[in-house]
């Protein structure tokens, strides 16, 4: 028989273990409550900071829509205007910044293509001067200028038939992971990053300048906005432009693109010449709520077909 004493000793040691791992059990159970309690805390700010921002974009489509009215239906567009004016909203616990830019101030990839899928020359042309005048430290050199603009186009046309210098699905199939272009409008800029030779250096210098905006009903290309266009995108208008040459036009407050044209001392190609507008019908409005740790960001493209009819055409949300 045990011993009374190795018995006890025993019991001891077995009583200990069982507070360990009673102990070990409850601080798990602790922080997984805790973990459980953090989480639904943050999707709940989550929650509610995309509410804010959802309510900041009724809010720039009520700026919008005012602001078609007051201007009436060939009304001129600028930054100056209450639209352009950015928001800083404290909330409780944080606050809400917005800011709503004129999308018809950049080169809109998509006029590269015409409804038949056919390139428009004069666009592809522009869109090329843009490329060699971007503020890189390495500038890009006419023939890359030249694929890249053919292979964004072969990345909308319907057809698999590749350009000159252009890429279909024999390229992208051959990468890992492979890939198909989407033989289709543009929806986002940052489709551009697939694009075969181009490259993060060379997207962060464009993406200030472009944008993807659905095609018109009628089949014609988006006009530009004069008023509210980028240095490098009015300077892309006509060959032999620098970005200083055009700093006289910047912000502008033209109401006729007739004065815009006057003024301008180089001559724009007359295709072009239709183009050029002094207002806006597409404009993207960027909201951020910061609550606590929490921040949630909501880009909503808006676009405006009358002073009664603005709404939303596109949203996408950047939830860290």
């Amino acid at each position: 028989m045990t011993p009374p004493r190795r018995q006890r000793g025993i019991a001891v040691l077995t009583a200990m273990l069982v507070v360990a791992i009673a102990t070990v059990l409850a601080v798990n159970l602790l922080w997984r409550t805790s973990v459980d309690l953090q989480r639904t805390e943050t999707l709940l700010l989550r929650d509610q900071a995309n509410e804010y921002n959802l309510g900041g974009e009724a809010f720039a489509i009520v700026l919008i829509a005012e602001d078609g009215r007051s201007d009436g239906p060939e009304g001129a567009d600028n930054a100056g205007e209450g639209w352009g004016e950015p928001l800083v909203q404290p909330i409780e616990g944080g606050e809400i910044r917005g800011l709503v830019e004129d999308m018809q101030g950049r080169f809109n990839v998509n006029n590269l293509v015409d409804g038949a899928g056919k390139p428009r020359e004069v666009f592809v042309d522009q869109f090329q001067r843009l490329l060699l005048i971007l503020p890189l430290e390495t500038p890009v050199d006419p023939s890359l200028a030249a694929s890249l603009t053919d292979r964004i186009i072969d990345w909308i046309d319907p057809d698999t038939v590749p350009g000159l210098n252009g890429a279909e699905d024999d390229v992208y199939t051959s990468r890992l992971p492979p890939q198909r272009p989407p033989n289709f409008w543009i929806v986002s800029p940052s489709e551009l990053l697939a694009i075969e030779g181009m490259t993060a250096e060379i997207y962060a210098a464009l993406e200030p300048h472009v944008i993807a905006l659905p095609p018109r009903t009628d089949g014609q290309p988006t006009a530009l906005n004069v008023n509210t266009a980028t240095a490098p995108v009015l300077a892309s208008l006509a060959p032999n432009l620098g970005l200083f040459d055009v700093e006289p036009f910047l912000d502008g407050r033209y109401t006729d693109p007739t004065e815009f044209l006057e003024d301008f001392q180089q001559a724009v190609p007359a295709e072009l010449v239709p183009q050029l507008r002094c207002g806006s019908s597409w404009f993207r409005a960027t909201l951020t709520t910061s609550i606590g740790s929490t921040r949630a960001t909501l880009y909503s493209l808006i676009e405006r077909r009358g002073p009664n009819e603005v709404r939303t055409r596109l949203r996408s949300f950047d939830v860290p």
